[in-house]
C-alpha cells in the first residue's frame, strides 16, 4: 500500500469518516452533496438533501476514547459555533470512531464479507454553548437516522416558515 498512498495521517483519517457517512448515506437512498477540500468554510462538510429539505453535517473522525456511558465528547471551535448557530437549517456534528488505530486495520476484507471497524454519533449542533458537544451513545448514526433528520428539519422550517 505504501506505493499507492497519496493521503497520509489525518486526511486519510478524514476521508475514511466522511466515505463511511457517505456509505449510510447510499445504504438510506439519501442525496447529498460534499464541499471539496478548502470549501468547508461553513464548518460543515456534507450537505444532505433529504425529501424534506437539505441539512448540514460536520464530520469529525478519529479514535477517541469512549466516556464510560458510550458517549462521546468532542471539543468543538467558537468559529464552528458561531457558523452553526447562524444556519436556519438543522446542523449535525458526525463523528466517526475508528475502533482500531492502524490504518489497516480500519477495513478488514473477510472471505464472505467486509467489515468497517467504525461507528458514528451525531448531535445537533445549532445552539450550541460549551466547548465541547457531547454525543449521546443513543444516538449510533444507522440510515434510519436520516429519517429523524427529516423530522428535524420539518420542525426547523415549520419556525423559520411561520416567523
Amino acid at each position: 500500500m505504501a506505493g499507492a498512498q497519496s493521503i497520509k495521517g489525518a486526511d486519510q483519517i478524514g476521508r475514511l469518516g466522511v466515505m463511511y457517512f457517505r456509505s449510510l448515506l447510499a445504504q438510506a437512498g439519501v442525496a447529498h452533496g460534499e464541499f471539496s477540500g478548502g470549501e468547508d468554510h461553513l464548518a460543515v462538510d456534507v450537505t444532505v438533501e433529504l425529501v424534506t429539505g437539505g441539512v448540514r453535517v460536520q464530520i469529525k473522525t478519529g479514535t477517541k476514547a469512549l466516556n464510560k456511558d458510550g458517549s462521546l465528547t468532542v471539543p468543538v471551535k467558537n468559529a464552528w459555533k458561531a457558523k452553526w448557530s447562524e444556519a436556519l437549517v438543522p446542523v449535525f456534528l458526525v463523528y466517526v470512531h475508528l475502533e482500531k488505530k492502524p490504518p489497516l486495520d480500519w477495513i478488514a476484507h473477510e472471505d464472505a464479507h467486509t467489515v468497517v471497524h467504525a461507528r458514528a454519533l451525531w448531535a445537533k449542533v445549532n445552539a450550541v454553548k460549551g466547548q465541547s458537544v457531547r454525543l449521546p451513545a443513543q444516538n449510533r448514526l444507522t440510515a434510519a437516522t436520516f429519517d429523524t433528520w427529516s423530522e428535524e428539519f420539518k420542525r426547523a422550517w415549520g419556525k423559520a416558515a411561520s416567523a
